[in-house]
């Protein structure tokens, strides 16, 4: 299957048209420097940070055409999306290897993993691309910063930002299996007031979850809307306030419940909430903000079969103040901290039953240093410490390095991170949990390289990393409760690289290899399940002298395994998707897409289909 990956990159990027590679004074226009925000809690140069970080903007997401926030982050190196049917239904994120339950997922600066699910994962099933403007993932640890759950990696998702003029983004579109995509957001500015306002809403008739002949469709409707105002209240003082609004109603299948012709239905509402104050003085040297963020899950499940416990109501409530700051004190020497209080709740019921409820608080800080001690060197370090009120405290340590010898066309990166997952209330409290639980731990090293070649016609990155997790929770047949019984290695190899030949042509390639194992009895040596060892991408996109742009990607994935024991496996597969767009006048814009266009049967998740062949129309308006 490595073989097969390699051949297909080579002749895809083979069949590119008019790759021709520009002068040296062609390319040497400088691309704006690239900022991010994961690395510190604070808006920074991305080459002055040892960690691996890619952003996604707001174009590449309109030029993917993606759907759901899974779509676009698919091609990127070492994440592994696993979805269990159509668009609504259940869907997991893996990065570096790492359990769904150690990627921390932040909506607008809002912690939204879910406390009542058994291990606090967030459900990327219902999550729509729609008004989302950026978003920066972060791969490997950053506990110092993030706190618990920052393990395998850090999302952070941005909805549409309150800046500039008066101006209108809306899109519709329609396609295969009945379904239906549309969305609008209205954003500017009006004295000392920002404000963006946005909708999306979508539906599907769906295909069967299950992959199982004759069975019945399972579709899906859903609803978002997002908003965030800024106000000027003095000068260097700002008061931010955001929320996220979200309704999802599927079918799913169930083995308990009639297979794939099942009835049970899932509606999950989201609700996130944000409000800041932002202070910036002393010329900008001190960036200082304090905040109170708002995470209200509520998952209710029906089925008409009695005691298929589908039939369910959960409920989790994330409350959080922080503070965080960052003080430049000398040109080359800044100190980032944080101050935070948390308190979760969550309350969990089946077929009708007394709901186990559970709650949890915990009190955190960390400080983190960095230092310039020359031109083109970035040293970091930092500690943190929580303590909870049901798991005790936990100490977190981690620095890195980041080197340029040339204004950022080379990047040396090195990264030593520690992270950590507390117990979720499941885990931790009765009537299943264990409360002497400790918390999840992981040390991480990265090593890695990023160059620009040919001018900036030319870049490309390589990233090695080593994580070693111990202390892993796992339900213990010994005990009937969850234990610290589990240990996982994870090692892998990054590669991307992003070709612009010319101002008309870009081409994007990305590689990864993820080695990652069982450690502990009686799964010993075997494969972490739905973890491809071997994943590749190539994104490629033109636009012609009359201004239609036409794309292709091709997604490669290996091999991988269903289950601990590694008995079941997921045969890997390829998949070749087209899109198109057409500008017209007036801020118009007309899109199409083919998706599988080779109408490849494959599965991210034993026993559960994906889409087969699918055609999509669609239009944008830009005012």
């Amino acid at each position: 299957m490595k073989f097969q990956l390699l051949l297909s990159a080579a002749a895809l990027a083979a069949v590119v048209p008019g790759v021709a590679l520009p002068t040296v004074a062609r390319a040497a226009e400088a691309a704006p420097e690239e900022i991010v925000v994961l690395a510190s809690g604070f808006a920074q140069r991305a080459d002055r940070t040892g960690q691996a970080i890619t952003v996604v903007s707001r174009d590449r997401i309109e030029t993917l055409q993606a759907v759901t926030i899974g779509d676009a982050l698919r091609a990127l190196p070492s994440l592994s999306v696993a979805q269990r049917g159509p668009v609504g239904t259940q869907s997991s994120v893996f990065v570096r290897g790492g359990n769904s339950s150690q990627t921390l997922v932040l909506i607008d600066g809002v912690r939204v993993n879910d406390p009542s699910s058994p291990n606090a994962a967030f459900d990327f099933g219902g999550l729509l691309a729609g008004n989302t403007e950026r978003i920066e993932v972060l791969r490997g640890p950053n506990s110092i910063v993030w706190g618990s759950q920052a393990i395998g990696g850090v999302i952070n998702i941005e909805t549409a930002k309150p800046t500039g003029p008066l101006a209108l983004r809306g899109s519709a579109e329609y396609g295969a299996y009945n379904s239906a995509n549309a969305r609008l957001n209205l954003s500017g500015s009006q004295g000392a007031v920002g404000y963006s306002l946005g909708g999306t809403i979508y539906r599907t008739d769906g295909f069967s979850v299950f992959a199982a002949p004759g069975a019945e469709a399972d579709g899906g409707r859903q609803a978002a809307l997002n908003g965030r105002f800024t106000v000027a209240l003095a000068p260097g003082l700002s008061l931010d306030l955001r929320g996220n609004w979200s309704r999802v109603r599927s079918s799913y299948d169930s083995a308990f419940s009639g297979g794939a012709n099942s009835l049970a239905e899932a509606r999950n509402t989201q609700w996130y909430a944000y409000a800041g104050l932002n202070l910036e003085a002393l010329g900008g040297r001190l960036r200082s903000r304090v905040a109170y963020t708002r995470s209200d899950i509520d998952r209710r499940g029906t089925d008409p079969v009695v005691f298929s416990f589908n039939t369910y109501l959960a409920t989790g409530l994330t409350e959080r103040i922080e503070w965080r700051s960052v003080f430049d004190l000398t040109p080359r020497v800044q100190i980032a901290a944080g101050l935070e209080h948390e308190a979760i709740r969550a309350s969990t019921s089946f077929e009708g039953a007394r709901p186990d409820r559970a709650s949890n608080r915990v009190n955190g800080g960390y400080l983190q240093l960095s230092l310039r001690p020359l031109e083109g060197l970035t040293l970091t370090g930092g500690l943190r410490h929580d303590v909870y009120s049901d798991y005790g405290a936990h100490t977190t340590l981690g620095g890195n390095l980041a080197y340029s010898p040339n204004g950022g066309r080379t990047v040396l990166r090195a990264t030593y991170a520690e992270g950590f997952r507390a117990p979720s209330l499941t885990e931790g409290q009765p009537p299943y949990g264990n409360r002497a639980l400790k918390p999840e731990t992981a040390q991480n090293v990265d090593i890695g390289i990023e160059q620009a070649l040919i001018g900036d016609a030319l870049s490309a990155t390589l990233t090695w990393y080593h994580r070693r997790s111990t202390n892993l929770i796992a339900f213990s047949t010994a005990t009937f409760r969850s234990e610290n019984i589990g240990r996982a290695e994870a090692s892998g190899l990054e590669a991307a690289l992003v070709l612009r030949p010319s101002r008309t042509l870009r081409v994007e390639a990305g590689y990864a290899l993820v080695d990652a194992f069982n450690r502990s009895a009686p799964n010993a040596d075997k494969r972490l399940p739905l973890r491809p060892q071997h994943s590749a991408s190539v994104n490629l996109d033109w636009e012609s002298p009359i201004g239609l742009r036409l794309g292709t990607s091709l997604f490669l994935v290996g091999d991988s395994f269903d289950n601990a024991a590694n008995t079941v496996r997921i045969d890997g597969w390829r998949r070749v998707d087209l899109r198109a767009s057409l500008p017209l006048p007036h801020g118009l814009e007309l899109f199409g897409r083919v998706e599988n266009l080779t109408d490849e049967r494959y599965q991210t998740v034993a026993g559960y289909n994906t889409p087969r062949r699918s055609a999509f129309v669609g239009a944008r308006v830009r005012i």
